[in-house]
């Protein structure tokens, strides 16, 4: 059965197989870490991913809707992929808001050749108070937005203003754009970007609209962290087949059913709530975000809590920098705290419930 999109269930199985299978032959997970921060090795990536067709994500609905681009954020998780997938989304949704734009048209031309990435700088609307912001001013783009994922290897940024409301294209190495990087859990590291002056000529798009593509940003990430989580859980599962202790494998050990119970309850949980939030969203229903911030609010705690727990089942080899482990724990932690991360759902949540007075007490 299609759901609004037009994509049937047996598509997206071989959606997700495709992905998989793609990313398992040009992206394979031994040499992730090495290359994780290598720019040329992710523009290479990213041509192949164009001919896939997976730059052209969120661009034509009859192709595909929230819940397919949401799957391949999962797989990308799941490979430990740092393809720039998020700016070329957003991108796509913004021309179809405003698709008389001429600047955003010549971008997504060349987002589906798989010849530019964007990083997004969505400041303000970003959900995340220490996100800063960026405004125009008789046509001068100026201001300071952290937690800009892709920067360094990026060919345009989009800077959503508040002042006014809408998208404003920069290209890389534009006299007045900034690049600091910002390590931390994310890998390649987050940038903040400065601007200061830069002639640039807003998009008009209403404050709501930027809201809500920076919502599909958020659960976006979230899928991919619920990918690297999957990865997590099917690491520890295979080592308590085969790590013996006391003469058993560890997977007889009833504390570690347990464990890995837990963890596939949470897991499936995470995957249901974000896959019914992009249903929605797909199917045009306005209470989409209510749904949206429901599953942040579940998946943060949820995959935080399994990653700790395969950790737990590994021991200590699931610590060692040379394991595949770490890279889906900081990829997890560092998604999952992204645009307010499940405190901003949770809060939305009780603005929805309750009313704005439960969020300002």
């Amino acid at each position: 059965m299609a759901d609004k999109t037009g994509v049937a269930e047996d598509e997206r199985v071989l959606l997700r197989d495709s992905v998989r299978g793609f990313l398992d032959q040009h992206w394979p997970v031994e040499g992730a870490v090495e290359r994780e921060s290598d720019a040329a090795a992710i523009a290479a990536l990213w041509q192949k991913l164009a001919g896939q067709g997976l730059t052209c994500l969120g661009f034509d609905p009859e192709e595909g809707g929230l819940r397919e681009i949401l799957l391949a954020f999962e797989e990308l998780g799941r490979a430990s992929c740092p393809a720039p997938l998020l700016g070329a989304v957003v991108a796509n949704l913004a021309l179809r808001r405003c698709p008389d734009a001429t600047p955003l048209q010549l971008l997504c031309q060349e987002l589906h050749r798989g010849s530019a990435a964007v990083a997004v700088a969505f400041g303000a609307y970003d959900g995340d108070r220490a996100a800063g912001r960026a405004a125009c001013a008789d046509d001068a783009l100026s201001g300071r937005v952290a937690f800009v994922e892709g920067a360094a290897s990026a060919t345009h940024f989009l800077f959503f203003t508040d002042t006014p409301p809408g998208i404003a294209l920069v290209p890389e190495g534009a006299n007045g754009l900034t690049l600091i990087a910002t390590p931390g859990l994310a890998v390649p590291a987050l940038s903040e970007v400065s601007v200061t002056g830069i002639a640039a000529s807003v998009i008009s798009l209403p404050a709501p609209e930027l809201v809500e593509l920076a919502q599909v940003a958020r659960i976006c990430s979230a899928a991919r962290a619920l990918g690297a989580a999957e990865r997590g859980f099917e690491l520890a599962l295979a080592h308590a087949k085969t790590r013996r202790q006391f003469g058993q494998f560890i997977g007889q050990f009833q504390a570690i059913q347990h464990k890995l119970a837990d963890c596939l309850i949470r897991l499936d949980g995470a995957r249901l709530t974000l896959d019914a939030a992009a249903s929605y969203f797909d199917q045009d229903r306005a209470d989409w975000r209510v749904f949206a911030a429901a599953a942040v609010a579940y998946a943060g705690p949820a995959l935080r809590q399994l990653v700790l727990e395969a950790h737990h089942t590994m021991g200590a080899i699931g610590y060692a920098e040379e394991h595949e482990m770490p890279r889906h724990f900081r990829r997890i932690h560092g998604d999952l705290a992204r645009f307010g991360g499940a405190p901003k759902a949770r809060a939305d949540l009780a603005d929805h419930l309750l009313g704005p007075y439960a969020v300002a007490r």
